[in-house]
């Protein structure tokens, strides 16, 4: 029996996204695109409502029209549909590129996915030396700090980094982390020109990071792989060593995903 408290009513949510849901499901259940007025009649709307949905809809790519007006789903929603499966398939397929990647470096491998304005770790392989960097899959770290968010961000398409950038708060996490926009902005050109992002202990005191992003089948970053360890370890110089490994590392797992370098959409 479900209580009360887990109830939500409908009233307390928004009737436009509702109905725009309805649309989408509407068009996904169909064998055939459908005219303004079946989409209205199947969904209990008025015409002019559905009209709006739809345009809404088509301005976006999640649905598109045919040759005689009618409607079906669009390619968005499959970019959206892919996009979630390589995220549920990503931990998996990554897992024996990480463990040799960890074997080659003897420090802490992560392996984390874009998450709105965050990095989402999603898997790991710990180093054998006692001192290493302690993490939980399933945190959440911010894009600025980290070499792994640094990674995703500086190889999105300009338009989509500048949306995230205009959402994100540059919290300060320690004496290096950089808190300026159009610092990180300029920080961010150098990491896509060098192929690898470091984080000299800008998230956490102490450790220090190196991380080259991966890319799905359509050329979009959607994760990054990383090496981290105690800065006294883990100098610059030795970063920048690793990050052949990283980058090697990060190929192999887009190339799995069905990555072509040059071949971006």
């Amino acid at each position: 029996m479900v209580t009360s408290s887990l109830i939500i009513h409908e009233t307390n949510l928004s009737q436009t996204a509702l109905k725009t849901l309805d649309t989408l499901e509407c068009l996904a259940s169909a064998n055939h695109p459908l005219s303004t007025l079946e989409v209205a009649q199947s969904c209990g709307l008025s015409r002019p409502t559905a009209y709006r949905l739809l345009s809404t809809l088509l301005s976006r790519g999640y649905v598109e029209k045919t040759l005689n007006k009618h409607y079906r789903l669009g390619p968005r929603v499959l970019s959206l549909s892919q996009s979630l499966l390589d995220r549920l398939d990503l931990p998996e397929l990554a897992k024996q590129d990480l463990r040799a990647l960890c074997q080659a470096s003897n420090e802490t491998v992560h392996l984390a996915i874009l998450d709105n304005t965050e990095a989402l770790y999603v898997d790991k392989v710990e180093s054998s030396h006692a001192v290493r960097m302690h993490s939980t899959i399933g945190t959440r770290n911010p894009l600025h700090s980290t070499a792994i968010g640094k990674a995703i961000l500086a190889f999105l398409p300009l338009e989509e980094r500048t949306a995230l950038l205009d959402r994100m708060i540059l919290t300060h996490r320690t004496s290096n982390t950089i808190t300026d926009k159009t610092v990180l902005v300029e920080h961010l050109a150098s990491v896509s020109a060098q192929g690898f992002a470091i984080d000299d202990i800008e998230e956490e005191e102490g450790l220090r990071c190196v991380s080259a992003p991966i890319f799905n089948h359509a050329g979009r970053a959607i994760a990054a792989v990383s090496i981290s360890g105690p800065a006294y370890r883990l100098s610059i110089s030795r970063l920048e060593e690793l990050s052949k490994l990283v980058r090697k590392t990060a190929e192999v797992i887009s190339f799995k995903l069905g990555y072509i370098p040059g071949q971006d959409s």
